[in-house]
């Protein structure tokens, strides 16, 4: 029973020395958060938006070029006509607050692919995928915090107008994004990451079309806060069809931020991380030639 344990253990050491590195690694990291949508008509967005996230997942290297990961993240994101440029969105005067989470899938093409068999020092890339992710807007009235969604602040709970319906606080959105990695070590790499997240409403920040009719809004389950939340014109509340929001411009979200990736090292065939067979000596009076690195995963 010894020997056996003892020959199969040998024979794990002999295989291990020939992947010296899992194709599988673990990342976490976080970083910074802001919007594009209808409260936020800054390109270069005011340092008050930037907001946080946090993320952690795993990552499979299928290929030199080809690399995938499936990742969940957490965080916030802000918005606000007070620190807008154009005049109407000032003095519209709403803001929100997101908190989200996501799922994701995402691949990655390396644009450099593999120096003498180990990934380069410094190594660029590409990110695409599809992320599933949850939100529902918030509101600050009277220091009190109000979800939007089931106020209806568009007209979604008016009856017989052929409103649209409630909106959805659940989703897909598309994350397209650029990304570079630093090798610190065999194990260890540095990533850094600018992803932006496509997504298919225009509700993420409860704002998108029109103002409804305010006495058809005041009638519907939530009305006298549904009006209060929906216009804070100083003016007074809009007649109803005067535009709220742009329709035809869907919303997103960025994510920035750095994270850490590890990933498992089982041997160190040449000291160096080479992934070749250590060689040294000489063979008919010559010295051996060292062995080609394999491009596989080390």
């Amino acid at each position: 029973m010894k020997k056996n344990l003892l020959l199969l253990s040998f024979l794990t050491l002999v295989s291990l020395q020939g992947f010296t590195q899992s194709r599988w690694g673990i990342f976490a990291g976080g970083g910074t958060t802001w919007y594009y949508g209808d409260m936020n008509d800054r390109l270069l967005t005011h340092r008050k938006l930037f907001s946080y996230y946090w993320k952690a997942g795993v990552l499979y290297r299928a290929s030199q070029h080809f690399y995938i990961s499936g990742s969940f993240a957490a965080g916030k994101v802000v918005g606000a006509d007070s620190l807008a440029i154009q005049d109407f969105n000032n003095r519209r005067d709403l803001h929100f607050r997101n908190d989200i989470w996501q799922a994701s899938l995402q691949a990655e093409y390396r644009i450099l692919g593999y120096k003498n068999g180990n990934t380069r020092r410094v190594t660029p890339y590409l990110i695409g995928g599809i992320s599933y992710y949850h939100f529902n807007p918030i509101a600050i009235l009277n220091d009190q915090e109000i979800e939007l969604q089931p106020l209806g602040t568009e007209g979604q709970y008016i009856d017989g107008d052929g409103n649209e319906a409630p909106y959805d606080l659940y989703g897909f959105n598309i994350p397209l994004g650029i990304g570079v990695e630093f090798k610190l070590s065999r194990a260890f790499a540095a990533r850094l990451e600018l992803v932006n997240h496509f997504l298919l409403t225009d509700y993420f920040d409860d704002l998108s079309s029109d103002y409804a009719d305010s006495l058809k809004l005041s009638a519907t389950p939530n009305g006298a806060l549904a009006v209060a939340m929906a216009s804070n014109l100083a003016t007074g509340y809009p007649r109803e069809g005067f535009g709220r929001g742009d329709p035809n411009d869907k919303d997103t979200y960025v994510f920035l931020g750095l994270s850490l990736l590890y990933t498992p090292v089982f041997g160190d065939n040449d000291g160096k991380g080479g992934g070749g067979n250590k060689s040294s000596g000489y063979k008919g009076g010559r010295k051996k030639k060292k062995k080609a690195n394999c491009p596989a995963f080390d």
